[in-house]
């Protein structure tokens, strides 16, 4: 579904962290330690439209990436007609509305407003348009399918998703970090990922790009009973 509606470009923001532990009798494991991803969707020269923080279920994620196609319609004017979709000029307003308007709706707790494909009024020929709406104004010929059910590494999706802990992810990612996403673009505007990536891995993913220990160093020393010693070498 990436490879055929977006340009996929991954980025490695900093090494992830291993942490090694050594048992004795050469018993050894090593684990990946607190890694995490973000998803930006950007136009052609690479300003951020929106930002998918952490790791979601798969259908959730594939819906919301079909949510940000038509953000880049609405974004761009575009307009589709028998042969397809034709962009019009660029409206960086629209963006910041999207994200007010995403914002004010969940700090409310209400449901988020929904991009949707309608007819544009008066045309004579199929010409429809995205238009930004409330989720009980969206005509049902608009009203999105469920994805296709895909298979990862040979575990089927909805085994993934019945994982609990991707669950409670995908639950805070649409709630708590999505609205912190939409506060600060609707803010700064549409920007390059480089202009809020450690404010993102920072204060939505708790992951501080800066902190050698991407904020475990109280778990890791604050009860070692050796550091003073460790500190005298």
């Amino acid at each position: 579904m990436i490879n055929l509606n977006f340009e996929p470009v991954w980025e490695m923001v900093r090494p992830v962290p291993i942490v090694t532990i050594d048992f004795g009798n050469g018993n050894v494991i090593k684990r990946t330690l607190h890694g995490n991803i973000a998803t930006y969707v950007c136009t052609a020269d690479g300003n951020v439209l929106d930002v998918l923080p952490g790791l979601y279920q798969p259908a959730v994620y594939q819906k919301r990436l079909q949510d940000l196609q038509s953000l880049f319609r609405y974004v761009y004017d575009a307009k589709y007609y028998s042969g397809g979709w034709k962009l019009a000029s660029l409206l960086p307003a629209r963006a910041k509305e999207f994200h007010v308007r995403q914002a004010e709706a969940l700090k409310a707790n209400q449901p988020q407003l929904v991009l949707a494909q309608v007819p544009v009024d008066g045309a004579k020929l199929r010409v429809e348009t995205v238009k930004l709406l409330a989720a009980d104004k969206v005509p049902a010929s608009a009203r999105s399918t469920q994805p296709v059910a895909v298979r990862v590494s040979g575990v089927k999706a909805e085994e993934i998703a019945g994982w609990r802990e991707l669950a409670e992810d995908t639950q805070i990612n649409e709630s708590v970090r999505r609205l912190q996403i939409h506060t600060k673009l609707a803010e700064v505007g549409m920007v390059k990922p480089d202009a809020i990536v450690k404010w993102l891995y920072k204060e939505v993913l708790h992951a501080d790009l800066d902190d050698p220990y991407l904020g475990l160093g109280d778990v890791l020393f604050k009860n070692y009973p050796f550091a003073e010693e460790d500190a005298g070498r």
